[in-house]
C-alpha cells in the first residue's frame, strides 16, 4: 500500500514526506515524495512537524509508529492507522493529542476502483509487482508480505 499512499498523495496534490531505509529514497521519489526519512538513522519525530495527516502502514506493534506519529501532526490533525487500527490506549494519546483518529479497512468501492484503474492506465499511478506465486504457494506469498521487506505488491496468480 506504501507506493500507492504516495502517488495517490502526490496525484491529490499533497507535500508527500516518506520514511523507508535510504536504499529505497530513490525509488520513493520517482514515485512522487517530496521528502524522505531513513527511519534506520533518524527519528521521523525529530525532523518532522506541523502536519496535516500521517497515514502510519507500520502501526504500534513495531516500535509504537503510531503514538509517535501523533507527535508530528498540527493540532486537529489526521492519523490513519492501518495496519493494527485503533486501540483504546492510541485512541486515549491522539484525544490528549488534539488529533484525529481513524483506522482504514480497504473495501471494495466501484467507482473509487474506476478512479484508481483510470490513474494506472494513464501512467500516472504505477504498479510494482515485486513476485507472483502460483495460488498452491499461497503461504510463501504469505510469509513474504509479513516479513515486511517487500517493494511493491506480492501477487497470486489463479489459472482455471
Amino acid at each position: 500500500m506504501g507506493h500507492f499512499a504516495v502517488q495517490f498523495a502526490r496525484h491529490l496534490g499533497a507535500h508527500v514526506i516518506a520514511t523507508a531505509s535510504a536504499a529505497r529514497h530513490p525509488w520513493l521519489k520517482e514515485l512522487g515524495a517530496d521528502e524522505t526519512i531513513d527511519y534506520t538513522t533518524t527519528r521521523f519525530e525529530d525532523v518532522v512537524e506541523d502536519v496535516d495527516d500521517v497515514i502510519d502502514l507500520v502501526g504500534d506493534a513495531h516500535d509504537r509508529t503510531s503514538t509517535r506519529s501523533l507527535k508530528v501532526l498540527r493540532p486537529g490533525g489526521l492519523l490513519v492507522a492501518v495496519p493494527s487500527g485503533v486501540s483504546p490506549d492510541l485512541a486515549r494519546a491522539a484525544e490528549a493529542a488534539g488529533a484525529r483518529l481513524t483506522a482504514y479497512l480497504v473495501e471494495p468501492d466501484g467507482p473509487t476502483l474506476t478512479t484508481i484503474a483510470g490513474l494506472i492506465a494513464s501512467g500516472e499511478v504505477a504498479v510494482e509487482v515485486q513476485e507472483t506465486f502460483p495460488l498452491e504457494q499461497v503461504g510463501t506469498a504469505h510469509a513474504r508480505v509479513q516479513a515486511g521487506r517487500t517493494r511493491g505488491k506480492v501477487v497470486l496468480t489463479v489459472t482455471g
